[in-house]
């Protein structure tokens, strides 16, 4: 179980320095989850902000790959609400073990840079952390995106009527 690695192989020191923001409630959970053995273990904020959380929270990778999922379910219109709901409550029940897998392997990729404990902490803190820029670059890629298809409705509606 990744949580149970992750604490077994990284002191806590390491692993608050590269959560920071509220690493304490991290830290609760996982070791809650890696005593229970269980996936499962409720984010709020992961429920409530889903991909916006993934991006504050550096998990790049892994926000592009729901983003690309969910543009590829749009397609489907009764399976997008479905899909809509599902991956909507599995934000909530598995976000701190999605952020749980996405600190372990950052913590081992830093661990092969460094394996000095000092150098280590170090690194974790630069890499780390959370991002209020990306969640403004993401809103603002997501209200570009809805301009152009506001203006290429708006250019074949025009086109549609004759105007």
């Amino acid at each position: 179980m990744i949580t149970k690695q992750l604490l077994e192989e990284f002191d806590e020191e390491t692993i608050k320095s590269f959560v920071q923001k509220n690493s304490d409630y991290y830290l609760i959970k996982w070791k809650l989850m890696a005593e229970t053995g269980s996936k499962i273990s409720w984010n709020w904020p992961a429920f409530f902000f889903g991909i916006y959380w993934m991006v504050y929270r550096k998990m790049y990778v892994y926000a592009l790959i729901i983003l690309i999922i969910g543009l590829l379910l749009s397609l489907i219109p009764l399976i997008n609400i479905i899909a809509g709901l599902v991956v909507w409550i599995g934000f909530g029940m598995f976000g701190n073990y999605v952020y749980a897998m996405h600190t372990y392997k950052k913590l081992k990729e830093l661990s092969l840079i460094s394996s000095n404990p000092e150098d280590l902490k170090k690194l974790a803190l630069q890499k780390g952390g959370t991002s209020v820029l990306a969640v403004f670059i993401l809103i603002g890629i997501f209200l570009a995106i809805e301009i152009i298809i506001l203006m290429l409705f708006a250019v074949s509606s025009n086109n549609y009527y004759g105007y």
